[in-house]
Formats: C-alpha cells, sequence, structure tokens
C-alpha cells in the first residue's frame, strides 16, 4: 500500500507501475482501484500506471464532507507529488465525470481521455438510479436476492464478468452508511455539462451496448457535448467493456492513447 496525502491531510492509497507515458485510471463511484488490475496488467508493458483509491473510497481516507472538486484536486496533487507533467486518463463512468473536470481544468497536463460508460448524471449515482428503476419489484427483497436481481442487469456476459470483478477487492463492506452517503452526495450537482463544453483534449468515448446502469444514448448525449470525440459502442459488453471485452479495448484504447503522446 502506497499512501499520499493531501494538503487537507487526507490519506490517498495508490499504485504506480511499468514505464513510460503515464496513464492515470479513475474508477467509478463506490469502487477502487482493483477494478483496473486486470487491464493494469496489460498497459503496464507499454505504459506506466497510476491507480488511485479516491477519497472516500477504498483504502483511502473517508472524510465526512466530500466535495465532486476534491477528486480532480487530489489526482493533480498526487501527479504533481510523482513528477509526472503529463498523462492519459482513462474514466470509468462516474470516473469519467472526474476525467471530464481534470481534462477542462489542466489541459497541459492531459494529453487524451478515454471515457468509459460515462453518464450525464448530477442528482444521483448510476446504482441508485438502477435501483429505483426496480425499486417496485424488489424493494422488499432481502439484500443478496437485491443484488443478484441487479447484477444480471449490467452485463453481456454475467459469469465472464464475475468471474474477473471477484477479484476486486470488497473495500465497500467495511464503509459505514454515513461514508457511502457521503460518497454520493460527493457526485450530486456536479456540473458535469460545464466541464463537457471546456474539454479541449482529445476525447474518445467507450460504451458497453448491454447493461442498464448507464446507456448508449447516454453516453451519446455527453459525447455531443464534447467537440471531435470518437465514439464507439462495444456489442459485447455491459458496464465493464475493458473486462468483457479486454482484448478489444486495448486494440481500441492504445492507438488512441499513442496518437496524442
Amino acid at each position: 500500500m502506497n499512501l499520499f496525502t493531501t494538503q487537507d491531510g487526507v490519506a490517498l492509497n495508490y499504485d504506480t507501475s511499468g514505464e513510460g507515458h503515464a496513464i492515470v485510471m479513475i474508477h467509478t463511484a463506490l469502487e477502487n482501484f482493483t477494478v483496473f488490475k486486470e487491464l493494469e496488467k496489460q498497459l503496464s508493458r507499454d505504459y506506466q500506471i497510476v491507480l488511485i483509491d479516491l477519497r472516500g473510497h477504498g483504502y483511502s481516507d473517508k472524510p465526512k464532507h466530500i466535495s465532486f472538486s476534491d477528486y480532480g484536486s487530489d489526482i493533480k496533487q498526487l501527479l504533481d507529488a510523482l513528477y509526472i507533467k503529463s498523462c492519459a486518463l482513462i474514466g470509468h463512468e462516474m470516473g469519467a465525470s472526474v476525467s471530464a473536470e481534470l481534462a477542462s481544468k489542466y489541459p497541459e497536463l492531459v494529453t487524451s481521455v478515454t471515457m468509459v460508460n460515462p453518464t450525464m448524471l448530477e442528482d444521483k449515482s448510476p446504482s441508485e438510479r438502477l435501483y429505483q428503476k426496480y425499486a417496485e419489484t424488489i424493494r422488499n427483497w432481502d439484500e443478496e436476492k437485491q443484488h443478484k436481481f441487479l447484477a444480471n442487469q449490467l452485463y453481456y456476459d454475467k459469469k465472464k464478468a464475475q468471474k474477473v470483478l471477484k477479484q476486486m477487492e470488497n473495500t465497500l463492506a467495511f464503509t459505514t452508511t454515513a461514508e457511502r452517503q457521503s460518497v454520493e452526495a460527493s457526485f450530486n450537482f456536479n456540473n458535469i455539462r460545464n466541464f463537457l463544453a471546456q474539454v479541449q483534449v482529445p476525447v474518445q468515448i467507450i460504451v458497453g451496448q448491454h447493461g442498464e446502469r448507464t446507456t448508449v444514448v447516454e453516453a451519446k448525449e455527453v459525447a455531443d457535448y464534447i467537440t471531435n470525440s470518437e465514439f464507439e459502442v462495444f456489442q459485447h459488453s455491459g458496464l465493464y467493456p475493458f473486462i468483457e471485452e479486454k482484448e478489444a479495448f486495448l486494440k481500441t484504447v492504445k492507438p488512441f492513447i499513442n496518437r496524442f503522446v
């Protein structure tokens, strides 16, 4: 475990591997950086990979109050401490929103952005929205049955996805209700439309065709806010294209990143 302390005293868990142009991978809300471990193994052969548990997530500190802008500020501070002058960003779902803010504020730092299943949500998390969609059916079920039902709405190949996701550390299990609520609140009113409109660096958007937490229509709406973004739909993916179609993801993302290094 590597720890970095921010200017306001929050300890962040991070990891680095590989050499070359840096790629920072940003996880979505209520997850942690181990979701990228399989992808890191492949990309670290050609790049320096920086993984970070956002504040409130994983093994990073969990303050009572988190603002959306804290996430980008934390990443910028970590990159400064690591003497990284430029990097590509890969942001997943709400992590894509964080990457948009970073790219809009620090265009001199960011060479390109890959947004995976991005969302325009500003008033709730994608997982909360999915639960609300089926609340009338599942609200009185036990938690395990709810989880299994909702998981069926996320993937193209559930068995393949969950086999890999079992390797992701379940740090959410020791997060308190108050800490979880702090994270969920931090992504509300994130002003994402404004940040997207200001992004001038090259942007690639990848979205899985299947899965209901984020949709192709939603990702296309994100693309419409960005000048000259590239857009690709992965036909055999849902929530995690970088897991469900890892090889196709690598073949798409690596040439894109290399064009702007």
